[in-house]
């Protein structure tokens, strides 16, 4: 049955979004369809493919741009409230041990899809693993392939013909498959790149989250059209059985960074965007609340993100 496509005559309308707060004079409308059962969501018309390029022509786009100091100054108010949240913050974060621990001490050949500039090649490659990419952005690619890492041209779901000519002992997926306008499709292509017992790593946002349900349509991490899939644990692993991947392990990471200058700043671009820049969610004591019911919550409802990690049977 693999992972169909939700329903539209069957699924909630969970979320109408005003338009892409990024291309606010593009005249669009979205709808988000959310099926409570599968605790999955997608956007809705899909789009057609031709579409999608457009979507990323945009200024600042982190894939395609080389990050620079915070334009956000922070005051005393926020310099406290993210301090606070980084007491509380537990995640675990793909940092350069985290690869060391899943991926193993042994060289081995990692597929990165979805590649961008290369910053978590970049992590896996000082390990002493061979990294190749794919990547659909061009000015990513060129990124990447400035710092000496071979990158194609491609997407999940229609991979290069010189990356399939390989097999790998990893696959990883970084906020990749949210954009994929076939999810299923780009898993099972990994899988068909593996080695027997090689491993798929997948890392979405998590849209269980109390982030996503607190501030609705001004997440930064919604980020319509851009974004086609949304994700909780539950899904993304039902995904990983589609695929018949074994789940070894799950992590949450992305909490601090939730109540970051940045990421406020963020919001509330959004919420001007969509001539809500008066909305109470934006405001500093919105944040506040939002600390007082998320410090100690269990980690499906604290992180913005989900990492899975499965294994392709021997």
């Amino acid at each position: 049955m693999g992972f169909p496509d939700l329903d539209p005559t069957t699924s909630t309308n969970w979320c109408k979004l005003l338009g892409d707060w990024r291309r606010p004079d593009i005249s669009e409308r979205y709808d988000l369809l959310w099926d409570e059962t599968r605790a999955f969501g997608q956007l809705w018309p899909r789009p057609h493919p031709d579409e999608i390029s457009a979507f990323y022509v945009i200024d600042g786009y982190h894939t395609h741009s080389v990050q620079g100091p915070s334009l956000a100054r922070p005051g005393v108010s926020q310099r406290v409230l993210t301090r606070l949240a980084w007491a509380a913050d537990k995640g675990s974060d793909p940092d350069q041990n985290w690869w060391k621990q899943t991926l193993g001490t042994k060289p081995r050949k990692v597929l990165e899809i979805g590649s961008g500039r290369g910053a978590h090649s970049a992590k896996i490659a000082a390990l002493g693993h061979s990294v190749f990419g794919v990547e659909p952005d061009r000015k990513a690619r060129r990124i990447a392939q400035d710092h000496g890492f071979q990158v194609e041209n491609g997407t999940a779901e229609n991979l290069p013909a010189l990356i399939t000519a390989k097999k790998y002992d990893a696959v990883v997926f970084m906020h990749v498959l949210e954009h994929c306008l076939h999810p299923f499709q780009a898993l099972k292509n990994s899988v068909g790149l593996l080695n027997p017992g090689g491993i798929v790593v997948v890392e979405v946002p998590n849209n269980a989250s109390t982030g996503c349900s607190y501030f609705g349509p001004l997440w930064a991490w919604l980020d319509v059209p851009r974004h086609l899939n949304f994700f909780t644990e539950t899904s993304l692993g039902a995904l990983f059985d589609a695929a018949s991947l074994t789940k070894t392990s799950v992590s949450y990471r992305g909490y601090t960074r939730q109540f970051s200058a940045d990421w406020r700043q963020t919001q509330a671009q959004i919420a001007e965007a969509f001539g809500m820049a008066r909305d109470a969610r934006v405001k500093t004591s919105s944040y506040w609340s939002f600390l007082a019911r998320t410090a100690f919550a269990r980690p499906s409802r604290k992180y913005d993100s989900v990492r899975i990690v499965g294994r392709l049977p021997t």
